[in-house]
């Protein structure tokens, strides 16, 4: 079977560069080998930053049996990159965003994500020195250099999902307390409306007896207050309504689809190019107002699974991304003539842990959980959107996303 071109690495590694292919292997076979090690390293490390118990930076039923699964994953990434791009790798951005998720509930901050990241870059580098020493004339410069860099590009994505992830937990949380904060100030101030329209009718009625004057300071009194009840009761309203949600999540922003893909697209281009798996992006995508990371997320699933389902007997394999702005909605369609989802698992292959073609993982080079339409679903339900599919089994697949009652501008064409 002929393979076909894809990354820099499988091009330089076909070049009759004799030490290439197994300086490549070295260095993935070496850090499969040494993952729990440096692990260990970087734990030792964290521990001297981060302000939590050691055995609580990467807490699990047994010691380093969680993130050195990263590690692990970058090492297979370095030996086949073409067949699998890191951000497509379900299990392990799960993994990264994980992490992030545990560094919110130890009340970290970004900044400390960032230099944890910081860390295992500076300990891979530190890791690929001393095996390039140990190789030394035996070993291929060029593939020492590009097998670093692929490295630590993997790292960088890996990165992103993790403070991805601490950020939506973070603007969730937000969203959550101003949601209480709305809710208190909705009940106080209906409450307050009762007993005050009592004591508002007896301010009215009560009049001093024989001139009083001490009675006359006391009505005056009761009637200054529950004025100033009132106006606090209006103000507690205007709260109310002011804080409903009535634009924009925190976490919302004006989100250019075009670019999303296009950037996504970039990341799986290597992935695509070794499939032979051809994008056709519409020219003007519509931009939403949405979460920038779950659109990300969901682009990202798409793509990687029409990549990785494409059908090999084709002679054409094309995956379209096109708008249908009909219907008062922006819908965007991701088409693709692969292998097809069989009719008996369309009513499912949103669930969890469902895949449609486990038994074809070999042939298809295409492994997983289960888990990204999962995702998909979950992210364009957590906007207030929808996910649909169609497929016809041997044809090809069409996911359809849509984000009901957003406002949508077109970008201006370019001349």
């Amino acid at each position: 079977m002929r393979k076909p071109a894809g990354s820099t690495l499988d091009r330089l590694a076909d070049m009759p560069v004799p030490n290439f292919a197994a300086t490549v292997e070295h260095f993935a076979s070496r850090l499969a080998a040494d993952h729990t090690a440096l692990a260990r390293l970087w734990l030792e490390r964290l521990d001297q930053l981060l302000d939590v118990e050691k055995r609580d930076v990467f807490p699990s039923h047994q010691l380093l049996d969680h993130i050195p699964e990263l590690l692990k994953e970058i090492a297979g990434y370095l030996r086949a990159p073409a067949d699998q791009e890191i951000a497509a790798n379900t299990a392990v951005m799960t993994k990264a965003a994980e992490l992030g998720l545990l560094r919110f509930d130890q009340r970290a901050s970004v900044h400390q994500l960032l230099r944890e990241y910081q860390i295992l870059s500076e300990i891979l580098e530190a890791f690929f020195a001393r095996e390039a020493a140990t190789l030394g004339e035996r070993g291929d410069a060029t593939a020492a250099v590009l097998v670093l860099g692929r490295a630590q590009q993997a790292v960088r994505v890996l990165q992103q999902k993790t403070v991805d992830a601490f950020i939506t937990r973070y603007t969730e949380t937000i969203e959550r307390q101003t949601a209480q904060l709305r809710n208190f100030s909705r009940l106080v101030g209906h409450e307050i409306r009762q007993p005050l329209g009592v004591l508002q009718v007896l301010a009215r009625v009560l009049t001093p007896r024989d001139g009083d004057p001490e009675t006359a300071r006391l009505v005056e009194t009761l009637e200054r207050n529950v004025v100033r009840l009132g106006e606090v009761a209006g103000k507690l309203e205007r709260l109310a309504r002011l804080t409903r949600r009535q634009d924009t999540a925190p976490n919302e922003q004006q989100v250019d689809l075009s670019a999303v893909v296009q950037d996504v697209a970039g990341q799986l281009r290597e992935m695509a190019d070794a499939r032979g798996v051809v994008f056709d992006v519409a020219p003007q995508l519509p931009i939403v107002a949405a979460d920038a990371g779950r659109v990300e997320l969901v682009v990202m699933n798409l793509l990687a699974n029409a990549i990785k389902y494409s059908d090999p007997a084709k002679t054409s394999r094309i995956v379209s991304i096109e708008l249908d702005g009909t219907g008062g909605c922006s819908r965007v369609r991701i088409r693709d003539n692969g292998i097809g989802i069989p009719s008996a698992k369309l009513e499912t292959i949103f669930d969890q842990f469902v895949r449609a073609h486990p038994h074809l993982d070999d042939e298809l080079g295409a492994q997983g959980l289960g888990l990204g339409l999962s995702i998909v679903q979950e992210s364009m339900e957590a906007m207030g959107g929808r996910v649909t599919v169609e497929s016809v089994e041997g044809m090809g697949t069409t996911f359809t996303l849509e984000w009901p009652g957003i406002t949508v501008r077109k970008k201006p064409a370019t001349v």
